[in-house]
């Protein structure tokens, strides 16, 4: 086993840490929510897979970008919610239904948004990939389903999950941290090759449109508008990856550099968002669940 396939086992087993410990602290009824309030739950689904999508497909049509570039920005917006995501979700006021909940509808309608997209990309730009759709499926099932479902049933039967969560949330943590660097270090020289050329400003207005769409459809709840906004700009980068990399297999590094900028990105700026939602979540009461 080669260096970069212990790599990325170690950084699943990070991923998969994290999503166990919000399953733990997670109730069953909770990925429910958004079906119990249909109009919340489109109006979530239409800020992700609507309105950034439709952004992106417009803005890589408009501006002349690397090829592979657009493909990975396509691949982000399609994408369903990065598992640890919640915590973040958390962390800005989100109602655990309501993160929980999008975390689960997220990932199922990507399973019925990438294959659209995949179709949609070839009508407009010529471009064919020879991605499987069961790719697509194991990942999800391997850093969302799965560990999620593995949490809550920990937390229903083992007396101790609690205390398990805690564990496996700051190993999982430093893992993820770790593993950052890594991708930093590793992917430096290719970040800054695809810098220029309009990918940064077309990286950094994707990320913008996707935290104000996010924002606006986000609900009555001050504090689910912002676990919502920050759900449409950090999505799954093995998704992304998954999907330029199969559309241009000679840009393997440019998809790479993308893939790397675009969380670069979408982190530093949800940083000053994130700073004003805590602010409006402690300064406003939730608005109570019908």
């Amino acid at each position: 086993m080669n260096p970069a396939t212990i790599f990325k086992l170690v950084l699943l087993l990070g991923v998969v840490l994290l999503v166990v410990a919000i399953g733990i602290r997670a109730r069953l009824e909770q990925p429910l929510l958004l079906l119990r309030r249909p109009a919340l739950a489109l109006r979530a689904m239409a800020a992700m897979y609507v309105a950034l999508p439709a952004f992106v497909l417009v803005l890589v049509w408009l501006m002349p970008l690397q090829a592979g570039v657009g493909a990975v920005l396509l691949g982000f917006a399609v994408a369903p919610v990065l598992p640890p995501w919640a915590k973040k979700g958390f962390a800005v006021g989100g109602q655990g239904d309501y993160v929980i909940g999008l975390q689960v509808l997220s990932s199922g309608v990507a399973l019925l948004v990438v294959p659209l997209m995949i179709w949609i990309v070839y009508r407009m730009f010529g471009v064919e990939t020879t991605l499987d759709p069961l790719a697509v499926e194991l990942v999800l099932l391997a850093t969302v389903a799965a560990p999620l479902a593995l949490g809550m049933g920990l937390a229903r039967f083992y007396p101790g999950a609690e205390r398990l969560a805690d564990r496996a949330d700051r190993v999982g943590g430093v893992i993820m941290l770790l593993g950052v660097v890594v991708i930093l270090i590793a992917n430096g020289r290719a970040i800054l090759d695809v810098i220029g050329q309009g990918t940064l400003i077309a990286t950094v207005a994707v990320v913008l449109f996707g935290l104000l769409v996010g924002h606006l459809l986000g609900g009555p709840d001050p504090g689910n508008r912002g676990a919502l906004a920050e759900a449409t700009i950090l999505r799954h980068p093995a998704i992304a990856l998954l999907l330029a990399s199969s559309a241009f297999p000679e840009h393997e590094t440019t998809v790479f550099g993308t893939v790397a900028l675009y969380m670069i990105t979408a982190f530093l700026l949800s940083v000053p968002y994130e700073r004003w939602r805590k602010q409006v979540a402690r300064s406003q009461p939730h608005v109570p669940h019908p």
